[in-house]
């Protein structure tokens, strides 16, 4: 019997325990009832053969390995006895020897005598005529070759592990497939985020070419437009490969098999396939050919009815077939992959809309600064003018003109420094670089601005403002701009002998701050549409007020750069209250600011 040196012991453990019960079960009987001292049962795995039960054999002997040029050779040198190959000591040569164990006996004398070279084996084929594995006996109780009933037994024997040899490495193929293919598909559908081709490809790569036991794939995603992205991965480390070469050929073929939910094993050996014609295939091969790959798995990618690519796993060698199990488990892996394929194609459409809205903006807010600084030096000329007509000794007609040309350069002006203002706020490549600022100053500055104009319309503004400072994460100057526009707002839009009040609430996370005022009350209509750019109010109250309608629309877009919120309650005729709420600081800088205070 061949026995497998410690040296070559596989390192890989059975994965079906109950199927090695059963093959231990085998041996046992066939070297008890068969009368030899030793038998053992070994199967084929990863181009090796591995010891996987034994009887009569000292520890150890379990889980080692033989070549499978040992084995094949060895069988070379036997004679057929039926189900059973025997190889006389005479002719046994130096290399089977060195992966013997040689039984420790004296032989008998006689020409039927058993000698401890020799070997009795059973060699196990499957349907297709691959050996799958090998009974041995060894060490016969009698001393002597097998005779006729002897021999009945044993075949009777080879015929049980011949069943049960085929069934032990279904099962542990069957189960390491799945098993692989379930992993394979979970890393996959984890890549269902990502935003690229390359890293859908990154997130899966190894699970998928491991559980297919390839050594490379690459995968070729649909664009929108009608070209394709590859990308691809070897463990051999090979270089770009020009898969551009056979696109024309494929991508056919990959929406026909997406259709029908086809998957093709292609090789020499499976060189017909639906769709390809015998040049195309020929073509094929031959590319195959030249990089080095002998079999190729082709799966096509997509999701419902549309197709988005296909993938190819690659084999250098087309000796071992794609399994059933394997072609399953890529069609459910096509599937997966072609989600995560749309997935990324449909982030790279919104990326790409972001970015022409980016440029858009870019363009209006250069277009905006551009107008208003060329508009503001005529207007400087016009205003300058204005103010020395109105010095001069004009009569009560032209003094009335000039005045009404003085209040449009005023109009004029607010016009175009709030439009500078708002490019300002919404230009997309302006800096934010936030500070902690002290909200009750901030507050305090507004309303020394506003005190003028709330003293000659009758308003009372009130602070209600904590006895600390309210820090909160953000830049001085917009925080300024952004109050003053809502206290300005309140103050004006309220009657001679109303109240604003201005109240300041610290907290943990955020700062909440509140504008109140009683005065003309905005409509329901109205409050949908009032952070909008040039919205006037529909209330002729609001509309006797002079205005730019770019106010509100500056405060939203500070509101947004502070990642704040901004709510608004009101009732026409009832007045208004703004609530603000900002982030808080809450870092170290706090500490050193309300110490320095």
């Amino acid at each position: 019997m061949s026995q497998p040196t410690a040296r070559d012991r596989a390192v890989v453990p059975w994965s079906d325990d109950q199927t090695r019960l059963h093959l231990q079960v085998l041996v046992e009987g066939v070297a008890g009832l068969a009368g030899f001292e030793q038998s053992a049962v070994t199967l084929r795995r990863d181009g090796v053969f591995e010891v996987l039960a034994a009887a009569g054999v000292s520890d150890g002997f379990v889980g080692t390995v033989v070549p499978s040029s040992v084995i094949d050779q060895e069988i070379a040198l036997a004679e057929v006895w039926g189900a059973w190959r025997f190889v006389h000591h005479d002719n046994m040569v130096v290399d089977v020897v060195d992966y013997m164990h040689v039984p420790d006996i004296t032989p008998l004398e006689g020409d039927d005598a058993w000698h401890p070279l020799d070997s009795l084996f059973a060699p196990l084929y499957d349907d297709d005529g691959v050996l799958r594995g090998r009974l041995g006996v060894d060490s016969p109780r009698n001393g002597r070759l097998p005779g006729p009933e002897q021999l009945e037994v044993l075949t009777q024997y080879a015929g049980l592990a011949r069943t049960l040899v085929l069934l032990a490495l279904e099962r542990e193929e069957l189960s390491e497939r799945v098993r692989l293919a379930t992993e394979a598909r979970e890393i996959v559908r984890q890549a269902l985020g990502e935003p690229t081709l390359d890293r859908v490809l990154e997130a899966c790569r190894h699970a998928v070419v491991s559980c297919f036991d390839a050594v490379g794939m690459w995968l070729t995603a649909f664009d929108v437009d009608g070209g394709t992205s590859t990308t691809s991965f070897s463990l051999r480390g090979d270089a770009e490969l020009p898969y551009d070469e056979i696109d024309e050929d494929v991508i056919a073929l990959a929406h026909h098999y997406w259709d029908h939910q086809y998957v093709a094993p292609f090789s020499r050996h499976q060189r017909e396939q639906p769709g390809l014609s015998a040049d195309d295939a020929e073509r094929l091969l031959g590319f195959l050919d030249r990089i080095g790959i002998g079999s190729v798995l082709f799966i096509p990618l997509g999701v419902g009815p549309e197709c988005l690519g296909f993938l190819v796993l690659t084999r250098v060698s087309d000796s071992r077939t794609w399994t059933d199990v394997e072609l399953d488990a890529a069609r459910d892996i096509g599937r997966d992959l072609g989600r995560a394929v749309a997935n990324a194609r449909q982030l790279q459409l919104e990326r790409a809309v972001v970015d022409r809205l980016r440029k858009l903006d870019s363009y209006r807010v250069e277009v905006v600064n551009t107008l208003g600084h060329e508009l503001r030096n005529p207007l400087f000329s016009m205003s300058a003018n204005l103010e020395l007509l109105e010095v001069s000794d004009l009569d009560d007609e032209a003094r009335r003109s000039v005045a009404a040309a003085s209040r449009g350069a005023t109009r004029m002006r607010a016009v175009i420094d709030d439009l500078l203002t708002m490019a300002q706020m919404s230009d997309p490549r302006r800096e934010f670089d936030p500070i902690a600022v002290d909200l009750c100053r901030v507050v305090g500055d507004v309303q020394q601005e506003c005190h003028a104009a709330a003293t000659a319309g009758g308003v009372e503004c009130i602070p209600e403002l904590p006895d600390g400072p309210a820090l909160v994460v953000g830049e001085p100057e917009e925080l300024f701009q952004l109050f003053s526009n809502l206290i300005g707002n309140a103050v004006k839009y309220t009657d001679p002998g109303g109240r604003v009040l201005v109240r300041i609430e610290p907290g943990d996370e955020t700062v909440v701050i509140t504008v109140e005022d009683d005065g003309i009350g905005i409509s329901a209509h109205d409050q949908e549409q009032l952070f909008r750019e040039f919205f006037r109010s529909t209330n002729p109250e609001a509309l006797a007020k002079p205005g730019t309608g770019l106010g509100l629309a500056i405060v939203g877009r500070i509101v947004d750069r502070h990642s704040g919120t901004i709510e608004v309650e009101s009732e026409r005729g009832r007045g208004t209250t703004f609530t603000v709420t900002l982030p808080a600081w809450t870092g170290a800088l706090a500490v050193d600011v309300v110490e320095a205070g």
